[in-house]
């Protein structure tokens, strides 16, 4: 088909995956990213779900060896006590967002790919739709994808919605090899790790390390989250406070913790956790804290305007697939785009439904996982109900 012009905001992982796979469809598109440099995960890590490399894997030469590390086993241990409550087989892979994010980058190239333009407004339209950015560019398009992330411009507009904050933080950290004891190291590999707790928990698990040109070098790291509850308010607000006095709305990276934070994130791993979580956590050279937030919406479409990813419905990450709904999504309108032939309200049309519906059944077993996870609750090794993925709509 000779498919419509499409301008893409938003350059990360769901950006980039629409972008591709709109382009594969015959669209002429553009990508809108408000970051001045190319993006960094901050060493992150992510499990592979099927619909996240399905673009790299069915239309480029990568291979999930390329990208990403195995694991056979899902752990489940008292992370005060290290008492072992169970495991399950599980043949899980774990990649890093630098190499998805540079794999998708590469396969779309830089010409397109537009950086330092932060979206102030988007206009739905029946003809056309534009997008209206801080440095003064505006453009038109048939079609407007909006994949800026769970603090989205587009759906605060558009639907007045806003992420609410879940009750609780995730410290993240990653460590190589010479961060912790042999025995630390050995403990957390070839699986993913639960660390259970009465009013929190931990994961970890090993992934690829990234170089810093986006490519995999062989070597592994550890990766971990330490969920902690955090009351609204003073406390939240004493925890969210860079270095420089500023309130952070959504992450405090290493380089702006203040020393009482750190203090306090080892003080709690010395005091709290059984020696090997203690040692995988005391281990990270540059822990950083993020607020747990989510949002659900009741609508995707507007006219020639789509939120997709967790510009849409934006999810607690505790079933692993965030990243992979967003790519879905674009994988959706893509194929929508092409049974209408190009026709973008009837693509809409016909894609909006189907997407709701799996966006709000993600974030409803999240938000049952959460429940467990965070206030002690059961959570069985093995359950089918918490199994990592996204659901299928009723």
């Amino acid at each position: 088909m000779s498919g419509p012009r499409v301008a893409v905001v938003g350059g990360s992982i769901a950006g980039l995956t629409a972008a591709n796979v709109l382009r594969d469809a015959g669209c002429e598109v553009d990508v809108y990213e408000r970051s001045e440099t190319l993006l960094s995960g901050f060493g992150t890590g992510i499990v592979v779900q099927p619909e996240l490399v399905r673009y790299l894997l069915e239309r480029t030469s990568t291979t999930l060896d390329d990208i990403s590390v195995p694991s056979h086993e899902m752990r489940y241990f008292d992370a005060a006590s290290g008492r072992n409550a169970g495991q399950v087989d599980a043949g899980w892979r774990f990649t890093a967002y630098n190499a998805v994010y540079q794999k998708l980058l590469d396969a779309f190239g830089t010409e397109h790919y537009h950086l330092g333009k932060e979206l102030v407004r988007v206009t739905p339209g029946v003809e056309s739709a534009s997008a209206s950015f801080a440095d003064g560019t505006e453009v038109t398009a048939d079609l407007v994808v909006c994949a800026d992330g769970g603090g989205s411009v587009a759906r605060a507009q558009l639907l007045g919605r806003k992420p609410d904050y879940a009750g609780y933080v995730t410290w993240r950290g990653m460590v190589d090899q010479r961060d912790v004891s042999p025995e630390t190291w050995d403990f957390f590999q070839d699986a993913f790790t639960y660390g259970l707790l009465p009013d929190g928990h931990i994961i970890a698990y090993p992934i690829s390390q990234v170089s810093s040109e986006g490519e995999v070098t062989g070597e592994t790291r550890l990766n971990f989250q330490w969920y902690w509850n955090v009351d609204a308010g003073a406390a939240l607000d004493e925890l969210m406070t860079a270095n420089d006095g500023s309130r952070r709305p959504v992450s405090v990276h290493f380089v702006a913790l203040p020393a009482s934070s750190l203090e306090q994130f080892h003080s709690r791993a010395t005091n709290e956790l059984a020696p090997v979580f203690r040692d995988l956590i005391t281990g990270a050279p540059q822990p950083f804290v993020t607020i747990v937030a989510d949002a659900d919406v009741s609508q995707m479409a507007f006219d020639r305007v789509a939120l997709i990813g967790d510009a849409a419905f934006t999810p607690r990450p505790h079933a692993a697939a965030g990243a992979a709904k967003a790519a879905a999504d674009a994988w959706a309108l893509a194929d929508r785009l092409v049974e209408a032939s190009g026709d973008v309200r009837e693509a809409l049309t016909a894609w909006e439904p189907e997407r709701l519906a799996v966006g709000q059944a993600y974030l409803t077993k999240v938000r049952a996982m959460a429940n467990a996870l965070q206030h002690g609750g059961e959570f069985p090794p093995g359950a089918a109900e918490f199994r990592f993925g996204l659901p299928k709509p009723a």
